[in-house]
């Protein structure tokens, strides 16, 4: 899994220097919210054996991801500790992320049940 996350990483900061053309200050922020996306993602899908719907977190876990995920969009969307992102470089990285954690649960799937993991 960790290789996929750093061909998405990798995918998230080429997109923002070489397709967007972010500054330097930007594209630091960008790499921020990608790692935070990106790491709610991987836990998200490593929980969990088999499908990640297959159960519910708890809520506690749900609670804290949202205030994750709130808390650095927010900060990278007013520039606040960072320069900051428009709001729809920070929305297409949560969607890009959500899309990269449903392709992730795909892969793990398929490679538990080759190794019988599952």
């Amino acid at each position: 899994m960790g290789m996929f996350d750093l061909v998405f990483c990798v995918g998230c900061f080429s997109t923002g220097r070489f397709l967007l053309n972010l500054d330097i200050g930007a594209l630091q922020t960008l790499t921020v919210v990608t790692l935070v996306f990106s790491g709610q993602a991987v836990f998200y899908v490593a929980r969990e054996r088999q499908h990640l719907w297959s159960s519910l977190p708890g809520k506690w876990l749900i609670i804290s991801s949202v205030v994750d995920l709130t808390l650095i969009s927010f900060l990278a969307i007013n520039g606040i500790l960072m320069k900051p992102l428009a709001i729809a470089v920070v929305a297409g990285l949560f969607a890009a992320a959500i899309m990269f954690s449903f392709l992730l649960d795909s892969v793990k799937v398929v490679l538990f049940r080759r190794l019988g993991i599952a």
